[in-house]
């Protein structure tokens, strides 16, 4: 694991948490593995996904979690496993039993992308129910009941606490991941763009995960040197037509786009969903197909829906 931060103690991290953040909030790189090729071949299948399956070595599979309006990824590569938000907290129980039906007993990795409640509101029953060894999060503050809940349940855990910033990397088994953003100098008035911004290479094939990253850091992201283009986008802000911009897609150009989103989603804008059909993206949405798992043998990508 290679990050430009050095590695901070929970308790150091919280006396830093209760001096950077009080500031913050009155304004609010390393070995990359090889790019490969888009994947070409995509399968898609409907069943009801099965509550336990075995996690091969030179596989690699990427669970989105129907946690309504809110997102809960689950990453798996071999033994080795991620968490990417939790939902709101009415919806905490509910990852916590979609891990244990999938035989997770343990994260590597728990990745807090912003402070919003759907995002980490169910982080904390997560974190009092499995083991996790490592937790990320960015810089920024938000006082709330679930946020607070959150960094509470943090503080409880024994996990590693890191900060990333763009340029970091780190492994999860044999799968390459590269933080995006954010950055140390970024200054947002919207949390959302604090988010962390990370893309995953499995072989030949690659996954974009935005949080709720919008316009704005799609626009620092393009005028960077990040390696944008990616066979799976995991769209941002819900679909919301504040991210997911035109010229964002054509960078990224996915062969498949995911959105996390609530069966009365506020967000969900009928132009984003014209900006990927556009640009010929299969569209998977967890109001409609409810839990959506794509796996990477390294070459080819498939799908399951739930409906």
């Amino acid at each position: 694991m290679i990050f430009q931060q050095s590695m901070i103690t929970k308790k150091l991290w919280f006396v830093m948490l209760q001096t950077l953040l009080i500031m913050l909030l009155s304004a609010c790189r390393a070995d990359r593995a090889d790019l490969g090729q888009p994947a070409s071949d995509l399968d898609v299948q409907m069943r009801e996904t099965q509550e336990t399956e075995s996690n091969p070595d030179d596989t690699l599979s990427v669970h989105f979690i129907n946690v309504g309006e809110g997102d809960a990824i689950l990453v798996v590569q071999g033994s080795h496993t991620m968490l990417i938000d939790g939902g709101s907290s009415e919806m905490g129980e509910v990852v916590v039993a979609y891990l244990r039906n999938h035989g997770i007993e343990r994260l590597d990795y728990m990745v807090a992308t912003h402070p919003f409640a759907d995002h980490v509101g169910g982080v904390s029953d997560v974190l009092l129910s499995i083991a996790t060894e490592n937790i990320l999060l960015p810089m920024a503050y938000h006082d709330t009941l679930a946020y607070n809940t959150f960094l509470f349940a943090v503080e409880g855990s024994d996990a590693n606490v890191t900060v990333p910033f763009g340029g970091d990397t780190f492994a999860l088994g044999n799968a390459a991941i590269t933080i995006l953003s954010p950055n140390p100098t970024d200054e947002w008035e919207n949390r959302a763009n604090y988010s962390i911004v990370m893309r995953i290479e499995f072989g030949q094939t690659s996954f974009l995960f935005m949080g709720d990253a919008m316009s704005e850091v799609e626009a620092n992201l393009l005028n960077s040197e990040a390696h944008l283009s990616s066979d799976v986008l995991k769209v941002a802000r819900h679909g919301a037509s504040s991210a997911t911009t035109s010229t964002f897609l054509d960078a990224v150009s996915p062969q498949v786009a995911v959105i996390s989103a609530g069966e009365s989603n506020s967000f969900l804008s009928q132009e984003v969903l014209r900006r990927l059909g556009g640009i010929g993206a299969h569209i998977f949405r967890t109001d409609l197909n409810g839990n959506i798992v794509i796996t990477s043998d390294g070459t080819t990508l498939g799908v399951v829906i739930e409906r």
